[in-house]
């Protein structure tokens, strides 16, 4: 029997911020710290596929197919300043939530970054990104599941 997974308001956002929190790994296509600000900073960020890594290679190999499509037009708008500005997009999954809400982002001193949110407290430990270009922004959280280590990864973008 299939479970069911429900999303709640603001679930793909902290996702976004949680996703890839916990495994150390250099960004593949820009070590870079001055391109990757500019990478990251030069337009709002957009969600493009989600699923499970099996083998850590930064390859989605099985979708997740439970995001709904009213996070799905979500933005993600990360500033120079080390802030940030998430915004749920035309289509709202509950109609009274915010239309956006901030968040603050840095870089790591080992090549990782850190992105950390001031608006929730769970999102405070920061989370990775596997690669990131001009076109897409791929970030990952390194997780067990039923004993085996992978990783969930969301790809971004422009």
């Amino acid at each position: 029997m299939k479970k069911l997974v429900r999303i709640t308001p603001h679930t793909l956002a902290l996702v976004f911020l949680l996703i890839l929190w916990g495994a150390c790994k250099k960004s593949s296509s820009s070590t870079n710290t001055t391109e990757r600000m500019k990478f990251v900073t030069q337009s709002p960020w957009k969600y493009d596929t989600a699923g499970a890594d099996l083998d850590r290679n930064g390859t989605i190999d099985i979708g997740d197919e439970t995001i709904l499509p009213c996070y799905r037009d979500n933005t993600y708008l990360f500033n120079k300043d080390s802030t940030g500005l998430a915004d749920e997009g035309a289509t709202k999954c509950d109609g009274s939530d915010s239309q956006s809400f901030p968040f603050t982002w840095s870089f790591g001193t080992t090549g990782q970054s850190t992105i950390k949110s001031s608006s929730d407290p769970r999102l405070a430990e920061g989370i990775n990104i596997y690669s990131v270009s001009d076109t897409k922004f791929v970030l990952y959280k390194d997780t067990t599941v039923l004993g085996v280590q992978i990783w969930y990864i969301l790809s971004l973008k422009h």
